[in-house]
């Protein structure tokens, strides 16, 4: 009974079954409670909410936590660390720092245009942060370093930042920085960059489940470690900096899914890629959906929960490993 339910679980068809039903519910609940009928009648007073407001929202954290866990699962592949997630690159900074400073300044902005925003202080940060960690191939114990100092350099602008806003601009802010998926919008570029993604990944799994095993061990099984941990870091970097520019910062996520896929799956990566996605995201929908529900018609950040619910999980995780 055990192992049959090990391995349902563990099945990645289960999961995408799960984040269906879980993204219906999502879209009757908040709120206006709306029937689940109305979502494909037109003429419904509920259509609106549902198409306008609910889905593109659900869409939305369906692929910020796909990507969070995806880039968790990886960077803890790239340093050996079980602790580290992906803002441990301190890319979150970056974007974090330019669309604060965006916001502060008072300019009126289309969200996708702010997401831009976000999207290149991110690119910047990588940027800086491959300069700073790649003499000739790339060293995980450099980029752990340099990325936990870019981090709270980027933390120290932000403090200035929030010091100097209004009242008003300092609870949207806060609001960011804790994870909001109030106001973002899905756009064409994640969903694509995020596919070719895994797509890369999937042809490299091979190369990563050595890697996983140490870099010297990957190295006399013929893997290219610098090529491996490039990709990584390339990849890492841009699903954290989308994620990031796209709903703030929402911890968490990329750090206890992965240990939870871990355990469903094993630790071949070929499973890994697509069930941290499906995972993470329903992990997401669930806790966004929380957000607006628990205390509607007020909404709260989305990172409060996934830090309530990921604080015990990780807990019971680390008791069985």
């Amino acid at each position: 009974m055990v192992s049959t339910t090990t391995n349902l679980w563990g099945q990645w068809w289960w999961w995408l079954l799960l984040l269906i039903v879980i993204g219906l519910v999502a879209l009757t609940m908040g709120s206006v409670h709306t029937p689940l009928a109305a979502v494909f009648n037109s003429d419904s007073e509920y259509f609106e909410i549902i198409w306008q407001l609910r889905m593109p929202r659900i869409i939305n954290a369906m692929l910020v936590g796909g990507s969070l866990a995806l880039a968790g699962l990886l960077i803890q592949n790239l340093v050996k660390n079980p602790l580290a997630d992906p803002y441990l690159l301190g890319v979150s900074g970056g974007a974090a720092t330019v669309q604060l400073v965006v916001i502060i300044s008072g300019i009126a902005l289309a969200q996708n245009t702010l997401f831009f925003f976000g999207f290149l202080g991110s690119l910047a940060a990588t940027l800086l942060l491959l300069k700073l960690s790649y003499h000739g191939q790339i060293k995980p114990e450099k980029i752990t370093l340099n990325g936990v100092v870019l981090a709270f350099g980027f933390a120290a602008i932000i403090s200035f930042v929030l010091a100097t806003a209004s009242g008003q601009q300092v609870k949207s802010m806060m609001f960011w920085l804790m994870g909001d998926m109030s106001f973002a919008q899905p756009n064409l570029l994640m969903p694509v960059v995020i596919l070719a993604c895994m797509l890369l990944l999937m042809k490299h799994h091979r190369a990563l489940d050595l890697l996983a095993r140490g870099e010297l061990f990957a190295l006399k099984s013929g893997v290219n470690a610098q090529r491996i941990n490039l990709i990584i870091f390339t990849i890492t970097a841009l699903l954290t900096a989308m994620a990031v520019a796209q709903a703030g910062t929402i911890g968490f996520v990329g750090l206890i899914i992965p240990h939870l896929v871990r355990l469903m799956t094993g630790f071949k990566h070929q499973n890994l890629i697509p069930m941290c996605f499906l995972v993470g995201a329903c992990f997401l929908v669930a806790a966004d959906t929380l957000a607006r529900t628990i205390m509607s018609p007020i909404q709260l950040p989305v990172g409060v929960f996934t830090a309530m619910i990921g604080v015990p999980v990780f807990l019971m995780l680390n008791r069985k490993v």
